[in-house]
């Protein structure tokens, strides 16, 4: 099937399915919102499917669709944001087509990378126990905006207040570390609030039991710092008199001699 350079992220709603292959020449690139570099040949990609303008309603339904083609990372990327509705890779066995082609140990890698998202996504839900979010509204406006964070990933989610919930955009990022998705996940709180004009609504989840830990070990770091310092003193000691001891024998010895 032919490659298409014109259809970009905007077509979302029309992704039938999803494939895998090995490019088979550098002529495509890479469709990704920060990329469009071209993928090179050999190289593993995803596609989505949709709808090819240009070949009849008649023809088989294979020739009715067209790939748009993303680097792995890049189709993640995507997937990662957008309308919560649009369709998306849930199982990379099922759901894209070519999979059983593919060598073994990109099957395994795809396994892994959909993997992480799927878990990454439970963490982040509405369901979890752990996650932190934080709920503002924009009164004059009639919209929401919210941010949840766990570990080291972020979830924000936004849309108009008289709109399903289903219509709502969703952005999900990763982090190198928890202090890093919280430090990014106030800034845009702030932004929000300080220069947008909406107002904190609702936080849920608890960042005290968080801290509480912190302290404990930070105490129990330093108390054995005196006991260490007295024991460095006894040593010291000890080593003073056996100098003191070895230097009376001789002149012990000697008198005796004499």
């Amino acid at each position: 099937m032919a490659s298409t350079t014109a259809t970009g992220d905007n077509d979302e709603n029309t992704t039938i399915s999803f494939g895998c292959d090995y490019a088979k020449s550098s002529n495509a690139k890479c469709h990704g919102k920060y990329c469009e570099n071209e993928i090179s040949k050999g190289t593993l990609r995803l596609s989505r499917l949709i709808p090819n303008p240009f070949i009849p309603q008649s023809s088989t339904r294979e020739e009715q669709l067209m790939p748009v083609y993303y680097h792995v990372k890049c189709m993640i990327n995507y997937l990662r944001t957008g309308n919560e509705k649009k369709k998306r890779i849930e199982n990379v066995e099922q759901d894209l087509q070519g999979f059983d082609e593919l060598k073994k140990k990109d099957q395994e890698k795809l396994k892994q990378l959909f993997n992480y998202e799927e878990k990454l996504q439970g963490n982040l839900s509405e369901t979890s126990t752990t996650v932190q979010t934080t709920y503002l509204e924009h009164d004059k406006d009639k919209k929401y905006w919210q941010i949840s964070y766990d570990n080291k990933s972020t979830k924000t989610k936004y849309g108009l207040l008289d709109e399903p919930d289903s219509n709502a955009i969703l952005l999900y990022k990763d982090f190198s570390n928890k202090a890093e998705a919280k430090k990014y996940a106030d800034k845009k709180i702030q932004e929000k609030i300080q220069k947008n004009g909406y107002t904190l609504k609702k936080q849920t989840g608890v960042t005290t039991n968080n801290q509480t830990p912190v302290a404990t070990k930070r105490k129990r770091k330093q108390s054995p710092t005196p006991a260490n310092t007295a024991s460095t003193k006894r040593t010291k000691k000890q080593r003073t008199t056996i100098p003191t001891a070895t230097r009376k024998q001789p002149t012990r010895s000697a008198s005796i001699r004499k």
